[in-house]
């Protein structure tokens, strides 16, 4: 159970590929003697589930006068049988994903079926170019190769993509793209879930200082809706819809989930403050949020410490949560009031440093409620009794 929670939290920046089903593999086919190919880039659009809400990419070769031998190359699947033996490979940085290969109407069926939409760009490349594309494809694909370790944001089914074409076709996506697009990948995240409350929150929590670096446009073509825009900019490449979302358009503006949050901080702290307000600061009014606060410190130390990606490893949210504060309720009143001196401080300290831009995370979501549930302990009160007292 808790292996599948750490994969969700871990979807948190995750692209199209997370969760592409495909259909059964066929054999990956080269360019025969004198033959070119024509190559054609597919994107699609969001879908229902969580996973698809990032879309996804996939490169085709197409031969006119040969149509059983058109194939689109899908670096976007992994084995979604064993959730949890899954959810364990991304908490210790190791996902295994690999090319797959369907015949591009079976693909587009696919897509179909979910009602997502479907783009189609037949790429202007010279033959030469369309062989060596080909030929990168089909030797990703075999047994030997076809395995790569996933990354959500620099190594998924459209980086794949992005970077055969710039090698193929002389730099022409890297090129005079190293400006910065504007967004932090924590953004472009939450855009994705903007449907998705409880990934929201747990972005503010899990999501660590890498999310809110701002991606190069080069790198912001992990997601595929940017890669098919400097496609068509660049190459001249008009997209065409093959097949059009029949649903509502899901929202790409992430809801006031920060304001609930806030609220819920407060309503959470409120029976410590009437405790202090009263002298009686009991197992009754500090116990549900120093569970709270224990409970979220032990998952976000234990992937800190768990985990090699950047994203849990280095995150400031460690500073305001720790997984000792249920601990508090055997303290005598002394060492009960210095260790939440201790704390308030250092989680004042983080939050005033994210303000003036030494950190980076949006440390003022989450810091409220530490800092108000252990700043009346932290005053503390002569005729307050202790909370191991009552």
């Amino acid at each position: 159970m808790l292996q599948r929670l750490l994969l969700t939290l871990l979807l948190l920046g995750a692209t199209a590929a997370l969760a592409e089903a495909t259909t059964p593999s066929i054999a990956p086919v080269a360019p025969a003697a004198g033959e070119t190919p024509k190559i054609d880039l597919y994107t699609m659009g969001v879908g229902a589930l969580v996973v698809e809400k990032f879309g996804h990419a996939a490169l085709c070769t197409r031969y006119p006068n040969n149509p059983r031998r058109d194939r689109c190359y899908n670096y976007g699947t992994t084995n979604f049988a064993d959730p949890a033996g899954l959810g364990w490979s991304f908490v210790r940085g190791r996902p295994r994903f690999w090319v797959s290969i369907a015949n591009p109407d079976k693909m587009i069926e696919l897509y179909v079926r979910s009602d997502r939409t479907v783009w189609v760009q037949e790429l202007p490349v010279s033959d030469e170019q369309a062989r060596a594309i080909a030929n990168k494809l089909r030797f990703d694909s075999l047994k030997e190769n076809r395995f790569y370790i996933y990354h959500h944001y620099f190594d998924n089914c459209t980086t794949r993509i992005r970077d055969i074409l710039d090698d193929a076709l002389g730099g022409i996506l890297s090129k005079d793209s190293n400006g910065g697009f504007g967004t932090t990948y924590r953004e472009l995240s939450r855009r994705g879930f903007a449907e998705t409350p409880a990934l929201l929150i747990a972005s503010d929590y899990v999501l660590g200082r890498i999310g809110d670096e701002e991606p190069t446009l080069y790198e912001a073509m992990f997601l595929p809706a940017v890669l098919r825009e400097v496609v068509t900019e660049r190459m001249g490449a008009e997209p065409v819809v093959v097949y059009e979302r029949k649903g509502p358009e899901p929202s790409r503006e992430p809801s006031q989930v920060r304001l609930y949050m806030l609220l819920f901080g407060l309503v959470l702290v409120l029976p410590v403050w009437i405790g202090w307000k009263r002298k009686v600061l009991s197992p009754i009014f500090v116990l549900p949020v120093l569970s709270y606060l224990s409970l979220v410190g032990i998952l976000l130390w234990s992937l800190a410490i768990l985990s090699p990606l950047p994203m849990a490893r280095y995150n400031e949210a460690l500073l305001l949560f720790v997984p000792f504060d249920l601990g508090l309720l055997a303290l005598p009143e002394r060492g009960r009031q210095r260790y939440c001196q201790v704390r308030v401080g250092l989680a004042l300290l983080a939050t005033i440093a994210a303000t003036i831009g030494l950190l980076n995370q949006p440390l003022w979501v989450i810091a409220p409620t530490p800092i108000l549930a252990l700043l009346p302990l932290a005053l503390g009160t002569q005729s307050a009794k202790s909370p191991s007292s009552s």
